[in-house]
């Protein structure tokens, strides 16, 4: 992967919490918490399941992924765990903050590496994952949730961090597309 790639993507990565906050946070109560009619997530459930799917997949991942020789990596149901931790029925802010630390501390282990390492491979779901592609689907990942979340509150895309991802995995009740991060 080439260095401006490289550059570009963990770029990418860095202003996702910044957007999420901005997209959040004018927000009422009321429409923070609207599960949309469809189906989905509401956009509390969104910070949350970002928080969750960074502390506890994406971090986790790549830290293994850069100490150790093909980990198996565990998948995560986000479904699940946005109805098991009652996402509904949790503060905002906290989700903001922790997403952004946690965001921060991925981009501190991808920062330093060299060429070689971002093709080193676990295994995830039966498949070969390398770190190269395991990240661009974060990405991809993020910018799914951004297109749910513009769409759903009727606002502009946010020019932070770039365009809007149209092939991007969706989240909950979107098309599923196979990425070794949206689980």
């Amino acid at each position: 992967m080439s260095a401006s790639f490289a550059r570009q993507l963990l770029d990418r990565l860095a202003v996702s919490p910044v957007r999420l906050r901005v997209l959040l946070t004018s927000l009422s109560d009321s429409a923070l918490r609207s599960v949309p009619p469809g189906g989905g997530f509401a956009p509390i459930e969104d910070a949350w399941h970002l928080r969750d799917i960074e502390a506890e997949g994406h971090f986790l991942r790549i830290r293994r992924i850069v100490a150790e020789e093909r980990p198996v990596l565990a998948s995560i149901d986000g479904e699940r765990l946005a109805r098991e931790r009652r996402y509904l029925e949790r503060e905002l802010g906290t989700a903001l903050d922790e997403f952004a630390q946690y965001r921060e501390a991925s981009l501190g282990l991808l920062g330093p590496l060299g060429d070689g390492a971002w093709l080193r491979t676990a295994v995830f779901e039966d498949r070969l994952v390398n770190l190269r592609d395991l990240v661009t689907a974060m990405a991809a990942h993020d910018e799914s949730h951004f297109q749910v979340l513009t769409a759903q509150l009727g606002s502009a895309p946010h020019s932070l961090g770039g365009e809007l991802c149209e092939s991007a995995p969706g989240p909950k009740g979107a098309t599923p597309v196979a990425s070794p991060v949206s689980r």
